[in-house]
């Protein structure tokens, strides 16, 4: 792993891409000696993109339960809603301890 700091990434940010890119490098970000941030390779990590993880769960959701949300009607729905606000706390505004 190659530690840069952010001026120095951000004068030769086209270098470092192309170690990320072609050389499947990781290269750490600093401030003051801190992380912020890394570029590595998405392949090289196996990082899963949230967005598509999150659409594919979805979808198997909906085909799981897809008999029960068929069956509830837009009554029960608006009682479940409604019971749950019910069940929230009470939560004051800070102006209105003053």
């Amino acid at each position: 792993m190659i530690s840069v700091s952010v001026g120095e990434a951000k004068n030769r940010l086209p270098y470092y891409l192309h170690l990320v890119e072609e050389k499947g490098e990781q290269i750490q970000i600093t401030r003051h000696g801190k992380t912020v941030a890394y570029l590595n390779n998405q392949e090289s990590t196996g990082v899963i993109d949230k967005r598509h993880l999150f659409a594919e769960g979805l979808i198997k959701w909906r085909a799981k339960y897809a008999d029960d949300l068929a069956e509830t009607t837009n009554e029960e729905e608006d009682l479940f809603y409604k019971r749950e606000r019910e069940l929230e706390p009470y939560v004051r505004h800070p102006e209105d301890f003053e």
